[in-house]
């Protein structure tokens, strides 16, 4: 289950009850971290050769298909190009507002941990990534 960031739950609020407009310029993007995130920490995001985060709905990447009951599940997969050098071990990921820098948004622990090493392709397949708002 992925949690909201300190960010993103003042942004729902302010659109909700300060009457201010909400609006997102693009589709998140997906990163892998290195280290635990939390509501108000970032984490560490993966450094490495040929890494760079994934935008949901990207040219050949995957899109979500949100439900009627709170929840919103990847339909296709996200993949994450060669790795060039050795990225760590994966434990987390987390949405991101923008492609570098940016406010994150989301973030999840993985179910297991994944090393990457180099001429590694990380992939999260087509209903791998679930988010739940309750």
């Amino acid at each position: 289950m992925a949690q909201a960031t300190n960010y993103l739950e003042n942004k729902f609020l302010t659109g909700l009850l300060g009457g201010t407009n909400v609006t997102f310029s693009a589709k998140p993007y997906i990163a892998l971290m290195t280290s635990a995130p939390s509501d108000s920490s970032a984490g560490t995001e993966v450094s490495g050769t040929n890494y760079s985060r994934v935008q949901v709905g990207g040219t050949n990447q995957g899109n979500f298909s949100v439900g009627a009951t709170g929840t919103a599940q990847n339909s296709g997969e996200f993949i994450f190009s060669d790795a060039g050098s050795a990225w760590g071990t994966v434990t987390h990921i987390a949405l991101y507002d923008a492609a570098t820098g940016g406010n994150q948004l989301l973030y999840a622990t993985l179910n297991s941990s994944a090393t990457i090493n180099s001429g590694d392709i990380f992939k999260i397949p087509a209903n791998g990534f679930t988010i739940t708002m309750d």
